[in-house]
């Protein structure tokens, strides 16, 4: 079990000192996983470009990073966009915060005892107290925000997925470039547009991990 939470096969579970299925045996096992609800998934994301015409991304909270697994380009001239697979630290990134919003404070300090804070950008947040009261803001607005935290000239927006049972499986955010979105008002109707999203993807029952991982295969 040591060797394979190495390897990210398996997870421990920090509170109750249990072992389940790490990122590492999806990504494996996502070839033998039936076509089904990724596609309903990929469907919305594109009709939130055609609303938003800003880069549309898919990704899972993996450890202490956040993992690209699915994109939908954006169709401004002006764009950002990210590669699949990639990762970044879930402290900087609003899809990040998003799912680290359904943890409890001690799940996140476990989380990122860890980390090592980088000051990416000068906007970057590098400590434990201050990403919690970011988390904090996050639980009460229900949608986070990336204000160049971790890429200069990225604005992103991201909720968090939910499946029936309201567990988060996975972030949806959009990504834009900086001075797109001006007001408050401007990024509450694009978190309203995601909810929506949101709630669609719900009534598909939400997503194992195989299957969101599968997208990226």
């Amino acid at each position: 079990l040591i060797t394979l939470e190495k390897f990210r096969f398996v997870e421990r579970d920090p509170q109750q000192k249990k072992y389940r299925i790490g990122s590492n045996a999806f990504y494996v096992g996502s070839g033998f996983i039936a076509e089904g609800k990724q596609k309903k998934i990929f469907q919305v994301m594109v009709r939130l470009v055609r609303d938003l015409k800003h880069t549309i991304t898919l990704s899972v909270l993996d450890g202490s990073s956040v993992l690209f697994v699915e994109r939908v380009d954006g169709t401004e001239r002006v764009k950002v966009t990210v590669d699949i697979g990639s990762r970044v630290p879930a402290y900087s990134s609003a899809a990040g915060k998003a799912m680290l919003s359904a943890l409890t404070d001690q799940e996140i300090r476990e989380r990122l005892k860890r980390t090592k804070f980088q000051r990416v950008t000068s906007k970057t947040l590098t400590s434990i107290e201050r990403i919690l009261a970011r988390i904090h803001k996050v639980r009460d607005s229900g949608f986070a925000t990336n204000d160049e935290e971790s890429t200069p000239g990225l604005f992103a927006i991201a909720v968090p997925l939910k499946d029936q049972a309201g567990a988060t499986f996975a972030g949806l955010g959009v990504a834009f470039p900086t001075g797109v979105l001006n007001t408050k008002e401007e990024q509450k109707k694009v978190a309203r547009r995601l909810w929506k999203a949101a709630e669609e993807i719900k009534t598909f029952g939400g997503a194992t991990p195989g299957e969101i991982s599968s997208m990226a295969s």
